[in-house]
């Protein structure tokens, strides 16, 4: 095993999780499993790049040492990040598809059931088929899920980052708070957030913060503009922090003046949702039981909007387009899962009510041996108020 400079886990846990996807990898028959998602590549290797729209992909043998296969102008972060030796580098054009067919080869692997991750989007259809193709002898098998499973409960070590990444989100979320104000601009707001992210020492997270002012509080996904606030209107935000590639998120709403009693009753309906999903939560509950106990609160309360499918996603690890683990669980109406101790979840009873705008309420929640966390707190759920 390699020493790489920048070492975020101990060699014990890594070797930790590869024995844990092996022992995955030989109940589901496979010889050889090809990682693609930089998600899993960094679980499993402490590798890590912006980069990753070029070809990467880590082969992982049942029985034999694993091989990465990354171009050149990313060695230098292999010696940073990666603690696998065996790093293979090729040029940019070359063929992606005879570089990890060969190396199958090589390991005596063509004959073998080799893993492939289908559902990663940084598996194309047409990669994939080029790869099989040229393992005509090979059988290509469903390798989505493995790593996923293992990264479902998290380590006290990916906790800590993840109470970082949370500290990190909480100032952003006070800086933001603060520089509301009418006559301020969407942009000030979003400028004093992340003036304060990379000082506090957030990296660039999977997804941008969402500010949003006015009307624009009630489209979904929406980042700053140079809107300017109003009087007599909500502010949206939704801020998140990273540490060490692992996230952390969540939502307040700050009405600018003395808000009218429908703001204040649909926050007090979004705050009670909240704290009661985090209630129900800890571990051998179903997680379409939580999902149930918040949307309940919500729907009953008659406020002019329905809960959706979805109350919560996994986070964790992420990189661009997605801060989000969802993927892997989600707390929504058909989910049968329990819910297990070392999980984390983004837990979201936010509502955009037409007419009115967005009542952000959100936290991040590790889910404990005798209930819920909330790794966000600094900041109480319900409206702020500004002048």
């Amino acid at each position: 095993m390699a020493t790489p400079r920048v070492q975020l886990f101990s060699p014990d846990e890594l070797a930790s999780r590869i024995a844990a996807v092996r022992e995955r990898m030989a109940t589901n028959e496979l010889d050889a499993l090809i990682v693609h998602g930089p998600e899993n590549i960094f679980y499993l290797t402490g590798y890590q790049t912006p980069g990753y729209y070029w070809h990467q992909a880590l082969i992982l043998p049942l029985s034999a040492d694993p091989i990465f296969i990354a171009p050149p102008h990313e060695a230098s972060l292999i010696s940073e990040f990666c603690w696998i030796d065996d790093a293979r580098l090729y040029p940019d054009t070359s063929d992606w598809a005879l570089v990890t067919s060969d190396v199958i080869k090589e390991l005596g692997l063509d004959h073998g059931n080799i893993g492939f991750e289908t559902e990663s989007r940084y598996l194309s259809v047409d990669l994939h088929n080029r790869i099989a193709n040229r393992l005509p002898q090979a059988a290509p098998k469903y390798g989505s899920g493995l790593i996923e499973a293992c990264r479902l409960n998290k380590s006290p070590k990916e906790i800590e980052y993840l109470r970082e990444a949370a500290q990190y989100s909480e100032h952003g979320m006070r800086a933001g708070i603060a520089a509301v104000k009418a006559g301020a601009s969407e942009l000030d707001v979003a400028a004093a957030v992340h003036a304060t992210l990379d000082r506090v020492g957030s990296v660039y997270t999977g997804l941008p913060a969402f500010i949003t002012s006015g009307p624009r509080t009630e489209l979904v996904h929406a980042t700053w503009s140079p809107r300017q606030i109003l009087p007599n209107e909500l502010v949206f935000l939704e801020i998140p922090g990273c540490a060490q590639r692992y996230h952390a998120a969540h939502t307040r709403s700050v009405y600018v003046g003395d808000p009218p009693e429908i703001v204040i009753r649909a926050g007090e309906v979004a705050t009670k949702a909240l704290e009661t999903a985090k209630n129900l939560m800890s571990p051998g509950v179903p997680a379409r039981e939580v999902f149930e106990a918040g949307r309940s609160v919500i729907d009953d309360a008659d406020i002019g909007y329905k809960q959706g499918r979805r109350i919560a996603y996994g986070i964790g690890i992420a990189f661009p387009p997605g801060w989000d683990e969802g993927d892997i669980f989600s707390i929504n109406v058909d989910e049968e899962r329990p819910l297990q101790a070392g999980m984390v979840f983004h837990l979201i009873t936010t509502m955009r009510i037409k007419g009115v705008g967005a009542i952000g309420s959100s936290d991040t929640v590790l889910v404990t041996e005798s209930g819920v966390e909330t790794l966000t707190s600094a900041v109480a759920p319900g409206i702020q108020t500004a002048i």
